[in-house]
Parts: C-alpha cells; structure tokens; sequence
C-alpha cells in the first residue's frame, strides 16, 4: 500500500502537490544561490529511511525536526501531536528537505523499525503495524548514491522485488 495508501490514489497525488510556505523556519531549501549538490530521491519511503540515519542517528542533517517544535510554530492549522494519522505539514517537511549529498559517505546501514523517530514525528501514534511506511520501490540510482551502504534491515510488502534491487548493489538486506 505505500506512505499514501491509506488515502487512496487521488489523496496521493494531492499530497504531492500540497506546499506549506509557513514551515521555511524549518525547512533548508534548494536556491539558485546554493550550490551544494543535493541527494535524489524517486521514492520517498526510501528518503524517510535516510533521513533516520542522518537526522536522528548520526545527527548530521540540520534542521532536527520534532514535530512538537513544529506544531508550537505551524500557524496555518492546528497540528494534533497526538494524531494516530499522517500529518500533512510534518510530511511535507521531509519531503522537500535537501540533504547534501557529501552525507550520503556516512550512511553504512539502514535500519527500519515502527519506532523510528523520522516516523514518530510523522504519524506520533502510528503504531508500525500497517504498511504505511513500508519500503516497497527503491530505484538503482537511489541507491548508488551510498557507497557505504552495506546493510539494511527494512519493512516491505514488496521484499523480494526490494531484496533484489539491494542485491545488485551488493547490499545485504533483511525483513524487519
């Protein structure tokens, strides 16, 4: 089912073009006066599971989003902290947040579990036990962008397909 499942196809391609302008206090965007090169993503699950590493992990990307900070701030609408749903504004951060790519040489591991803080400040009640975060596309190209990345245990409905995209990249990878 992917991120957007639960909202059906339409939904999804709504989100994709939904813009908060009131969140730049917390969002590092891509300018023409910013030359740093930047990291691409064709799959946003995968750039949730990055975003893990360098954020809360290894506390390399800048800003640490934490969706109570956010919600004090957001003035559009009132962001329930305690949502059992995707909240749109905290999702449209990290889908629009560049990571440099001179990150990408840190990332030696992915490890995806419902406990995650990436998803925490996301969805703070999700509970992991639907597929809403699942990895189930990863492009080649996503993926060679991590020379160092070595292992992965990920979430997927989508496995095999995944494991061998991994594969090719000699990646071992695992279901969580």
């Amino acid at each position: 089912m992917g991120l957007f499942g639960l909202f059906g196809r339409e939904k999804e391609f709504e989100l994709d073009k939904v813009k908060d302008v009131k969140k730049e206090k917390f969002l590092r965007e891509y300018s023409d006066n910013n030359t740093e090169e930047i990291l691409y993503f064709d799959n946003l699950n995968f750039k949730l599971a990055i975003i893990e590493v360098l954020m809360y992990e290894l506390n390399l990307l800048e800003p640490r989003f934490d969706i109570y900070d956010f919600a004090d701030e957001y003035k559009e609408e009132e962001i329930d902290v305690e949502s059992c749903t995707v909240i749109e504004p905290a999702l449209n951060f990290f889908r629009e947040i560049s990571i440099p790519k001179k990150l990408a040489e840190y990332v030696e591991q992915i490890y995806m579990d419902g406990g995650n803080e990436v998803y925490m400040n996301i969805c703070p009640q999700w509970d992991g036990e639907d597929d809403v975060f699942d990895l189930n596309n990863v492009s080649i190209s996503e993926l060679r962008q991590f020379p160092n990345l070595r292992k992965a245990t990920i979430m997927s409905s989508n496995y095999d397909e995944v494991k061998e995209r991994f594969g090719f990249e000699n990646i071992d990878v695992e279901l969580l």
